[in-house]
C-alpha cells in the first residue's frame, strides 16, 4: 500500500519497478498477486493525485480572493 506523504514521483518509480518485475516473469504466482495488488493501490492513488492537481489547475483567484472555475471565453 502507497506510503502516506510519498512524493509523486516516487509513487511513479515504484509502479514503474513493480511493472518490471512483473513483465520480467520470474516471479512465483503468490509474489506477482501481492505485487499486482501493490500496483493496482498506486495506479489508484497516482489518478487521484493527477485528478486533484487538474481541478486545482483549473481554478483561477479572483480579486476578492476566491477560487473559481477558470473558463477561456472565445471572443470572437
Amino acid at each position: 500500500m502507497p506510503k502516506t506523504g510519498e512524493k509523486f514521483e516516487d509513487k511513479i518509480m515504484e509502479l514503474e519497478s513493480i511493472v518490471k518485475d512483473l513483465e520480467n516473469g520470474d516471479v512465483a504466482l503468490d509474489d506477482a498477486i501481492d505485487k499486482y495488488t501493490k500496483a493496482m493501490k498506486l495506479a489508484n492513488s497516482l489518478s487521484l493525485e493527477i485528478k486533484k492537481a487538474e481541478d486545482l489547475v483549473s481554478k483561477i483567484l479572483t480579486e476578492e480572493n476566491i477560487l473559481e472555475d477558470f473558463n477561456i471565453e472565445d471572443n470572437n
